[in-house]
């Protein structure tokens, strides 16, 4: 690429093979970053409506529970802080509209088992504990409510209270008055409302019954051990389950997305090593009078193929490199800077990046492994004698 003596055309093609290989490598990078950025981001948001593990029961939606059975769960090794809440679908009324809406009533322990305040976008968690509702930003925009205080009427089915001759007996009524906004996904935003529990057990008639308690897991605990010690606690009705079990179809679907990702890209990264094949074959064209003068000092058929496969293999490492220098400086740019916003109405302020030393690790792998195939492969093909 830099010796004057080369032929022009022999630069140029070099040079297009080290940027071919170079691009895609710093695309891969930066789309396997955005991602594994994106998971971390659903990650965060799930820990701010579920807790590291909660216990729920093993028939039915909702369990009884009492204070003796928190501080049970409290005093058991490597739990840091435990919450119980109720959830259950209501229709909400305002001005003459209605939703449905998944109504979630907590304590104030809630906020030390989940990071819920940092999706708060107008007004206060804490307004739930004076009788006010929190709802999500969809939420708001699909009831017309726009400004703090507000009032909300909520209706739920009353399970004890349920007559076929007055059907309306079976309807339960609360007043609220709009406390604050969350804003994070899609589905917190046009589907969670949280109150206060005790309004919300009184509201569905479920007096001392919880849907699940929430727990946060103490920094430097084994996830299984406390798991071992709950059920030693809880009893046979109950049982442990983990924000991942949780959350395992979203899970899986990332883990498939990612094992696409990771094909398609290894797809792309072989057509943009094939760039390589046109480099190689120029410069055996261009070195047959090397050849034969290696051939008649006695080097052998092996020794010339190495050397030209080690061309191929040396531009596709240097592509590689600089590739990755490219790829890992943008990432961690937008790591810091957040210079690329997403755009319309989020919850983040740029799109999310998270630098993985693994990915980058089998993507220089993938790129300088089928650099050296394709580099093989086409000296074997142009000198078989």
């Amino acid at each position: 690429m830099f010796s004057p003596k080369s032929h022009s055309v022999i630069n140029i093609i070099a040079w297009v093979s080290l940027i071919a290989v170079a691009v895609p490598t710093a695309a891969m990078i930066i789309l396997m970053a955005v991602f594994d950025g994106l998971s971390e981001a659903v990650a965060e948001l799930n820990s701010a409506i579920d807790g590291d593990m909660e216990v729920v029961a093993r028939r039915g939606q909702t369990m009884e529970y009492s204070t003796s059975d928190l501080d049970a769960i409290a005093e058991v090794d490597g739990v840091q802080a435990v919450a119980p809440y109720l959830e259950q679908s209501v229709i909400a009324s305002s001005a003459g509209r209605r939703i449905t809406l998944t109504l979630r009533g907590v304590e104030r322990s809630y906020s030390e088992v989940m990071a819920l305040e940092q999706l708060i976008a107008v007004g206060s968690i804490e307004s739930i504990y004076s009788g006010d509702i929190v709802l999500g930003t969809a939420l708001c925009s699909s009831l017309g409510l726009y400004g703090i205080g507000t009032q909300i009427e909520l209706y739920a089915l009353n399970r004890r209270q349920i007559s076929t001759l007055l059907p309306m007996g079976g309807i339960s009524r609360m007043t609220t008055y709009l406390g604050g906004a969350v804003n994070g996904n899609e589905e917190i935003s046009s589907t969670l409302a949280i109150a206060e529990l005790n309004r919300v057990q009184s509201l569905l008639n479920y007096p001392n019954r919880a849907s699940a308690i929430a727990i946060k897991v103490a920094d430097g605990y084994d996830t299984k051990d406390v798991i071992a010690s709950l059920e030693e606690v809880i009893g046979e009705e109950k049982k442990v389950v983990t924000r991942d079990e949780k959350n395992a179809s979203i899970n899986a679907i990332l883990k498939m997305e990612k094992y696409a990702i990771l094909l398609i890209g290894a797809l792309i990264i072989l057509i943009a090593t094939f760039s390589i094949v046109g480099t190689v074959i120029m410069l055996i064209t261009e070195k047959q009078r090397d050849i034969a003068i290696l051939k008649a000092l006695g080097a052998s058929k092996s020794l010339i193929r190495n050397i030209f496969v080690g061309e191929g293999v040396l531009l596709t490492t240097i592509g590689c490199l600089v590739g990755t220098i490219l790829g890992c400086g943008v990432a961690l740019l937008q790591q810091h800077y957040n210079f690329v916003k997403i755009p319309g109405d989020s919850f983040l302020q740029g799109y999310p990046v998270s630098l993985n030393i693994g990915d980058v690790a089998l993507i220089v792998m993938i790129v300088i492994i089928t650099g050296s195939i394709v580099s093989w492969a086409t000296v074997r093909t142009r000198l078989k004698s």
